[in-house]
């Protein structure tokens, strides 16, 4: 994770707002668990697009591709959400089951489309969808997850 004090890559910025502005402005940020750097920091891309015409010509950051990198980056808002072995997870020492994915996904609020890329990048394995459901498959073997993963359909024809 970035330590933006630290960082080269990052620079402080101050001001000063009406008193209720800025209590909203944290209200909201806690409750969305977004970090208030983060929020003014798509709030200052959004201003100088409106101002310019012209979207930002420095780059958003990259997204995190992995299970790791996404726990590695939200690990302040995942620290209340059940999984045991989250530093683990964020370090790369251990893969998460597909319920504590499902339970870090979920507490992220990230897509299902993302999910999925996110779920490929960490296990390297095929994710099969229909209009139901996810298949996820290993070798010959279906991990499933009954709370984000499950199918009534078994997959067939795979090839690994």
């Amino acid at each position: 994770m970035t330590d933006r004090r630290r960082s080269d890559d990052y620079k402080q910025v101050s001001g000063y707002i009406p008193i209720d502005l800025a209590r909203e402005f944290k209200s909201i940020c806690a409750r969305e668990g977004v970090s208030q750097s983060d929020a003014l920091e798509e709030m200052t891309r959004e201003w100088l697009a409106k101002r310019t015409g012209v979207h930002s010509v420095i780059p958003e950051p990259a997204r995190p591709k992995t299970i790791a990198e996404v726990v590695q980056v939200n690990m302040t808002k995942l620290k209340g959400c059940g999984v045991k072995n989250l530093r683990a997870i964020a370090k790369a020492e251990v893969l998460p089951t597909p319920g504590d994915f499902a339970i870090i996904t979920s507490a992220l609020g990230i897509p299902e489309e993302e999910r999925k890329i996110i779920w490929q990048e960490t296990f390297k394995i095929s994710v099969f969808s229909d209009l139901r459901s996810v298949n996820i498959c290993k070798e010959s073997e279906s991990i499933k997850d009954e709370h984000e993963y499950s199918s009534d359909i078994e997959p067939t024809g795979l090839e690994l």
